[in-house]
């Protein structure tokens, strides 16, 4: 759990400068405008990207726990020096590195459950481990907006990096203080070195004790690989996909108090609140996505143990269509003469369209590339960060521009235009596996 909240802070920490109340002090206090203030959740992001090509491999050398919160401090620091910050350049260069540095549990967190529990058994884990990575940036702005309009003073965007710094340095305490390394190879050479000292047997060593960190073999794995593996099919179409929705994700995440400010005229915190049901949504879909986990234990102890990718696509093709579906209802039905439940019936919709795609299109690619698998998440992790980082820029210019309605539409339709690709790869998806010169290559 405390791994899970981690990542929850990390995530909570990404859009705590996002919400309208903090946007708009950071724009009076600095004089600067809409875009140059969102930047300082861009950069968290971009951060984020860059962040697991390092600490992947540092998790596996030194163990999970080293990994993640030796990094996560230095995250929370980088997070007060957010909040002293005397100019735009120094909050922009101190949100990149918290960025940076907590993509640590964020990269790491899902390789803890991979220690503990088997693959039939970790649905369960892995569904409470995606309600931690996306209700992270759906309440930061909640959180954020009520710390913030707790006080005129244009200063009081700062209290919100001062609650989260605050959050993560306890989660820091109670992780080194509590926690077990869960990492195998890392617990046994500890193991290997305690009967060393005490038997001065100096021959007793594990396997991990004979493993360096190999800077051109990290740069392979970690930087070349991911982006090579991007140019097959079926890692760039899947990634597109899943990168897609999850900026999507984060435009309305940033900027849904917009819409409602517009059509509804709600200001403060009460225009953050139907983020709520966005996280709903995201309940709502990974319950779905637990159960077929289930289902899908059996189908794998059926098929000798083997991964079947194909059979991680039908709770997209089911569900994937309720994100456009949601878009287009929270469009059209976003007007102040209609009940405020509808629009959010549609947020729910495309929360849950939203991890129906997502989860499932991570474990698709970790199925079909089991053995480079770190570098198809790497790759996808990369592409999405830059999609989340760029997607909150131009957002509220799309609803002031063209409206809630068509601004919306015109997203809905290009992730409309998405839906056929899990439907092709449950088709061809084998084939292209076996026949890609692409995946050859890789390989």
């Amino acid at each position: 759990m405390l791994y899970g909240f981690a990542t929850f802070g990390a995530q909570f920490n990404s859009t705590t400068l996002s919400s309208e109340a903090c946007l708009t002090r950071i724009e009076a206090q600095f004089g600067i405008g809409r875009e140059c203030a969102t930047l300082g959740t861009s950069l968290y992001l971009l951060g984020i990207g860059f962040g697991p090509m390092v600490f992947a491999p540092m998790s596996e050398m030194y163990g999970r726990k080293l990994g993640v919160f030796i990094p996560y401090l230095i995250s929370a620091l980088f997070t007060f020096a957010t909040s002293i910050s005397s100019n735009v350049a120094g909050i922009m260069v101190t949100r990149f590195f918290a960025g940076f540095f907590s993509g640590a549990p964020i990269v790491s967190s899902g390789g803890v459950l991979a220690d503990i529990w088997s693959p039939s058994a970790r649905g369960a884990a892995m569904g409470l481990y995606a309600i931690c990575v996306t209700g992270g940036p759906v309440f930061g702005p909640i959180i954020s907006s009520l710390l913030i309009n707790s006080s005129e003073s244009l200063d009081s965007w700062r209290y919100a990096q001062y609650f989260i710094g605050l959050v993560e340095l306890v989660l820091f305490t109670a992780g080194v203080c509590c926690l077990h390394e869960t990492y195998e190879p890392v617990i046994l050479s500890r193991h290997a070195k305690e009967i060393r000292l005490s038997t001065n047997h100096w021959a007793v060593h594990s396997i991990q004790d004979t493993w360096h960190l190999d800077l051109k073999e990290t740069a392979t794995v970690h930087l070349i690989r991911p982006f090579a593996m991007l140019a097959t099919p079926i890692v760039f179409l899947m990634a597109l996909f899943a990168s897609y929705v999850f900026g999507l994700f984060y435009l309305f995440l940033t900027n849904l108090s917009v819409a409602f400010n517009i059509k509804r005229g709600w200001t403060g915190t009460t225009s953050e609140l139907p983020l709520v049901a966005f996280f709903f949504g995201n309940i709502m879909a990974c319950s779905f996505n637990m159960m077929w986990g289930m289902r899908y234990g059996t189908i794998i102890a059926k098929n000798n143990g083997e991964p079947i990718p194909e059979q991680r696509l039908p709770m997209m093709m089911v569900f994937g269509w309720l994100m456009p579906a949601g878009m287009f209802l929270f469009a059209w039905t976003s007007s102040a003469s209609i009940p405020w439940i509808v629009p959010c019936i549609g947020v729910v919709f495309i929360g849950m369209g939203f991890i129906s795609i997502f989860q499932n299109a991570l474990n698709y690619l970790v199925d079909s590339f089991p053995k480079y698998s770190a570098s198809a998440i790497a790759a996808n992790t990369f592409l999405r960060s830059v999609f989340a980082a760029v997607f909150p820029l131009f957002a509220k210019q799309l609803f002031t521009h063209l409206g809630v309605g068509w601004g919306t539409s015109v997203i809905g339709f290009i992730a409309l235009g998405m839906i056929p690709i899990p439907f092709y790869f449950y088709k061809h998806g084998k084939a292209i596996r076996a026949k890609s010169p692409y995946v050859k290559r890789v390989q």
